[in-house]
Order: structure tokens, then sequence, then C-alpha cells
């Protein structure tokens, strides 16, 4: 169904107001955890991969889910807020897809392409919160905005206006 420029029901479409940025995103943050959970899969074939899978399933998948709720944001304020568990989790992502190299816990050959993209999404984020973190600081020590004068009005309330 369509209404106005926007498909309903239609996988991938993009609402008309949103930023094309954000959206890409979104996007990318999907596909790394739809990523994990597939490494996941093989991952838990031993036990400490299982204690691994547990660990990176929930971080990797927390990165596009709270990014998709920062961008829902109602101010930037809020926007700026929820843009901290979202690194936190990317950067936790790193951590745990580390540890696992490290331990040698799988010979999955995605292992090195989803640690370069965790490492690119925390840089992403990152970079992200701090220029909010700037964009918000900017526009607490702007002056805020005089409303305009008002057309003055006769005090004398016997007056007649010249549009009576």
């Amino acid at each position: 169904m369509i209404i106005g420029m926007i498909l309903i029901g239609t996988l991938g479409a993009v609402p008309f107001d949103m930023n094309p940025r954000a959206e890409a995103l979104k996007k990318r943050a999907f596909d790394f955890a739809l990523r994990i959970v597939w490494f996941c899969r093989e991952l838990r074939k031993t036990w400490e991969g299982r204690e691994f899978s547990d660990q990176i399933f929930r971080a990797g998948t927390r990165v596009g889910a709270n990014y998709r709720a920062a961008c829902r944001a109602r101010s930037h304020d809020e926007f700026v807020a929820k843009l901290g568990p979202v690194v936190e989790e990317a950067d936790e992502s790193v951590y745990w897809l580390e540890l696992i190299a490290a331990a040698r816990a799988t010979s999955d050959p995605a292992l090195p392409a989803l640690i370069d993209e965790a490492n690119e999404l925390t840089a992403v984020f990152t970079q992200s919160q701090f220029t909010a973190k700037m964009n918000q600081a900017n526009r607490k020590a702007r002056p805020a905005p005089r409303p305009p004068n008002p057309v003055p009005q006769s005090r004398n309330p016997q007056s007649k206006s010249p549009n009576s």
C-alpha cells in the first residue's frame, strides 16, 4: 500500500523525513547483529563457546537496537543520552570478539571481519556521540531567541482601535 511517498509494509522502505545517514547506520548495525546471530550458532558447539556466545549475542544485537531507540529520541538531549549505551555495547562487542579470537574458541573465518566491523561501529558511534555532545553544548551556549516585539497597544482602554 502506498501512502504519500511512504511504502507501508515494504522491507527497506525509508520514510521521507528520515536522515539517510542515520538510516544507513541503522541498516549497518542490523546487518552486524544478523552476522553475530549466525556466528553464535557456530560458536555454541563447545562449552566455552556457549559462554562466549551468550555474551557476544547480547552485546552485538543490542548495538542496533539501542541505536534505533536513540534515533527515536524526542529531543536532542535524549538522543545524546541514548547514544551512550550504543557506544558501550559496540565496545563490549569488540572485547568479546577479541577474547574469542585470543582464546581460539572458534576457527570460524567470519571472526576477523566481525572484529573489524565491531571496531568500525565503535569508532562511528563514538564520533557520533562526540559530535552530538558538541552540538548539545553549542545549543546550550547560544542565547535563547527573543520573541519579536509585540505591536504597541494603546494604554487607554477607552480608545478605539482603527479596526473596530
